[in-house]
């Protein structure tokens, strides 16, 4: 694991924790015009997380966390016409949470 996926390993488990949720989704898209070219962010019950990433951060540094068993994927949709439009969930496995149930 280097230090990006580091970094997003540890934006991905503070909102575990704040959501109490173990789901995140990988969402893309294009938008069509130049100079922005393809979207991508990562969602946790609807709210973007991914906004706290690294600069350069991508769907590899997914693929790694895959990897190291900290993600893992349970749907995938690719857009048969749009290779851009693609949605992933995954379950993290690694995530520590906290109930606040006393």
């Amino acid at each position: 694991m280097n230090e990006r996926q580091s970094l997003i390993k540890t934006r991905i488990e503070a909102a575990m924790i704040a959501s109490h949720c173990d789901r995140i989704d990988y969402q893309s898209e294009w938008l069509g015009y130049m100079p922005f070219g393809v979207y991508h962010w990562v969602e946790c019950q609807g709210e973007n997380i991914s906004s706290d990433f690294p600069f350069d951060w991508s769907l590899e540094d997914l693929a790694g966390l895959e990897q190291i068993g900290f993600l893992e994927t349970l749907e995938t949709y690719e857009n048969p016409e749009d290779h851009y439009d693609r949605h992933i969930q995954y379950r993290v496995c690694g995530a520590v949470m906290i109930s606040f149930d006393a």
